[in-house]
């Protein structure tokens, strides 16, 4: 479970990085006054377009916690805790495909 911490390390290092790039491109937009519509995505509010993106994320972490917990109570080895971690995290974005589609 050693893996855990350098992996969202990454992850957070990566939407840092986004983040501030995004706020580049519309701070130099903005100034130059010049607004394209391959950049109308940076303004788009993202979760109003898609209600049900929060709860992709809870279904998601919520099934990696139970595999962490499952992991530790059965004293599971590492290898196949990482595999029911990419199966739960599989099954949760089919759960949430199904949800969109009935939407």
């Amino acid at each position: 479970m050693e893996f855990i911490i350098p992996v969202a390390f990454f992850v957070m290092i990566v939407w840092i990085v986004k983040i501030i790039s995004d706020n580049k491109i519309r701070k130099r937009a903005l100034e130059n006054g010049n607004l394209k519509e391959s950049m109308k995505y940076l303004w788009e509010k993202s979760y109003a377009n898609k209600p049900l993106q929060n709860i992709k994320y809870g279904i998601i972490f919520g099934g990696v916690g139970f595999v962490i917990l499952i992991g530790h109570l059965f004293v599971l080895t590492e290898v196949v805790t990482i595999a029911l971690t990419f199966f739960v995290v599989a099954v949760a974005l089919f759960v949430y495909y199904k949800m969109e589609k009935q939407k």
